[in-house]
């Protein structure tokens, strides 16, 4: 109990600093009015908005006063689309689990059983090859595995749609054209995830407790999947979580290049066109998220290894 207690105020204390990172972003990127009037306003319409902005305040009010809407998760309007803010993260967030989640799955189904026969088939023809192919996919860049996507499969072959997010011709069609982004969005993941299950499969089935099973005569798949990759999923499991993160910053260059209306192509737009509510209220969106998803790793300890439990 100590143990997710304290995760859960380390959770709390990234959430915080992101949202002061998000304030802070007022003041450092530029001014918020010049960017809501226009740099020909008259100073008296700059005064104005000044005021009804509330920037005309002390520092320190301006702060209380931002946290505390943002803990009720008004970050106010957009400076370019006049939007609720909080509204236009969760319906781009809501694209953008279309590509995320099975991105996750597909790394998942993927980097288990490749990493766990890499690791039992080690040195041989099967090892190489998923370690040349996973070290390829930690080293390709994102935009430039997109562009070969689009350029091979869209341009050459003609199999799949190149960009944009299609829902009124039919399932197929919507398929289609979330094939590709997804594909690329899970390549970074998938590879990280297969060669950390390798490594860890590997170190499990040197330990003494699978030298035991083995003198008791278990038969040798039991031992792999039973003891050893249970033991290795505690810290791929961590890594799992970690690598959120990495999807997340693969979404702005996927969702660009592929043109697909999600949560990293409006927090790329917003960045470019100095939206600060945007930019601020995706920082503590995306804070939230990752805390969420590792306390719920976290959780997923307590399951895979008891002795976690006591702590």
């Amino acid at each position: 109990m100590y143990y997710l207690l304290n995760r859960i105020a380390q959770g709390l204390v990234v959430i915080f600093f992101a949202l002061t990172l998000g304030f802070l972003l007022v003041f450092v990127i530029g001014d918020p009015v010049l960017m809501r009037v226009g740099e020909d306003a008259s100073q008296e319409m700059i005064d104005r908005y000044r005021q009804m902005m509330g920037l005309d305040r002390p520092i320190i009010v301006q702060y209380v006063d931002f946290m505390t809407r943002a803990v009720q998760g008004d970050f106010g309007l957009s400076y370019r689309s006049q939007q609720d803010v909080l509204s236009l993260l969760l319906e781009r967030l809501s694209r953008s689990a279309e590509l995320a989640i099975p991105a996750i799955i597909l790394a998942l189904v993927v980097s288990i059983p490749v990493g766990v026969l890499s690791a039992i088939k080690r040195n041989t023809w099967i090892d190489y090859v998923a370690r040349v192919l996973a070290l390829i996919g930690q080293a390709a860049p994102q935009f430039w595995v997109a562009i070969m996507a689009i350029v091979i499969f869209a341009v050459a072959l003609g199999w799949m749609p190149s960009s944009g997010r299609v829902t009124d011709q039919g399932f197929w069609t919507y398929v289609a054209h979330m094939a590709m982004p997804t594909f690329v969005l899970a390549l970074t993941p998938m590879a990280y995830l297969t060669r950390m299950m390798r490594s860890t499969v590997l170190e499990v089935i040197n330990e003494d407790y699978v030298r035991t099973a083995r003198a008791k005569g278990l038969a040798e798949h039991r031992i792999i999947y039973y003891h050893a990759v249970r033991n290795a999923l505690v810290p791929y499991v961590t890594l799992t979580a970690l690598q959120v993160g990495n999807v997340i910053a693969g979404s702005m260059v996927v969702e660009s290049v592929f043109s697909w209306p999600g949560l990293g192509r409006l927090f790329m737009n917003s960045i470019r066109q100095l939206d600060i509510p945007v930019v601020a209220g995706g920082l503590a969106l995306v804070a939230v998220i990752y805390v969420v998803l590792n306390l719920l790793a976290d959780l997923s300890y307590t399951l895979l290894d008891p002795r976690v439990r006591n702590k």
